[in-house]
């Protein structure tokens, strides 16, 4: 299977670890393509891959969003009004990018956004609330679904595991761990739906 990881620099691997290798190691018999780029917006990825050559494959990852969070956080400008105004255009972008994703593949998982290590902050609770909008655009699709990382986060802690980011967002050797695990399970199940 030919599977793709669209995103930004939590899909590239830098700074920080990098689940991409751990994932070529655990799934050598599928074709894996990183589609990652630091400092990618939602917008800036609809747009790279709009001007990018075609793409056929049979999963896509769709992991965006959490500079999006972060630059609205970081805008004094930005109160609840103009972040929900954002949101919408946000949600928007990344409906385009369903769009896109959909000609090039029948199954899209979309990744919530997420910052590990930053409970009760702004940041925190505007990824959450773009993995809000992010879930009920992948739920009006047949295509695509969503998969929240944060229970197995939980989990591994849990198990003793972590620190898992080296800053509350890019991975450490942990972190990325616990990602290639948990992309390689849903790739597992989705093959074994073909299959069926």
């Amino acid at each position: 299977m030919n599977v793709a990881f669209l995103g930004d620099s939590l899909t590239q691997g830098w700074p920080g670890a990098a689940y991409f290798p751990l994932l070529r190691r655990r799934l050598p018999q599928h074709d894996l393509l990183n589609r990652g780029r630091a400092g990618d917006t939602v917008g800036d990825l609809l747009r790279r891959l709009q001007a990018s050559a075609s793409l056929s494959v049979d999963i896509a990852f769709v992991g965006v969003g959490v500079n999006d969070a972060i630059g609205s956080a970081w805008d004094a400008r930005e109160d609840d009004r103009g972040w929900s105004a954002q949101l919408a255009r946000i949600a928007a972008d990344y409906e385009r990018l369903l769009d896109w994703t959909a000609v090039r593949t029948s199954r899209i998982v979309c990744v919530r956004p997420l910052m590990l290590e930053s409970e009760g902050t702004v940041w925190a609770a505007r990824a959450d609330a773009l993995g809000d909008a992010i879930a009920g655009l992948a739920g009006r699709r047949g295509t695509a679904r969503t998969l929240d990382l944060r229970p197995a986060f939980v989990a591994a802690a849990g198990s003793g595991e972590g620190p898992f980011t080296i800053d509350g967002v890019h991975f450490t050797d942990a972190g990325a761990a616990v990602v290639a695990k948990a992309f390689a399970e849903v790739v597992a199940e989705l093959e074994g739906d073909t299959e069926a």
